[in-house]
């Protein structure tokens, strides 16, 4: 079991090392960014049963019941700013989440607004395709 453990940790951490930079996922849709960046922890299909999942101490969220959670509505701007994660929410305890806010952007870019436009939309995106699977 521990073998396997550090299998899967090595295997996400060389996944993390080959990540492709920011401007090459801005063509992507809301579901290829998911497979990109979210499917390791919370899964292909959003249960939270990643392969990485495991070896996440509080555990990884169900995405396909976000709405079911909030009263039956998508919470989508909770869901954009945790998504984001520029802005922290402090209240809510430590992050294990990467800020994608931050890893989509594109310090190289010298057009800041232009910048946090993409880098907005590939949030969108990936908002978009969760609100799309959500279930009962």
């Amino acid at each position: 079991m521990i073998r396997l453990a550090a299998l899967v940790l090595i295997g996400s951490l060389v996944g993390c090392a080959t990540a492709p930079k920011p401007t090459a996922l801005s063509s992507l849709s809301g579901m290829q960014l998911y497979e990109q960046l979210c499917a390791s922890c919370h899964g292909v299909d959003g249960r939270g049963d990643g392969p990485v999942a495991p070896l996440i101490k509080i555990g990884v969220p169900d995405l396909t019941r976000l709405a079911a959670r909030d009263g039956g509505e998508f919470p989508t701007e909770d869901v954009r700013f945790i998504i984001d994660g520029r802005f922290e929410r402090r209240a809510h305890g430590p992050r294990d989440m990467p800020v994608w806010g931050w890893q989509l952007y594109d310090a190289s870019n010298a057009d800041d607004a232009a910048e946090r436009a993409r880098t907005d939309s590939m949030i969108d995106r990936l908002v978009g395709y969760l609100q799309s699977i959500q279930r009962q």
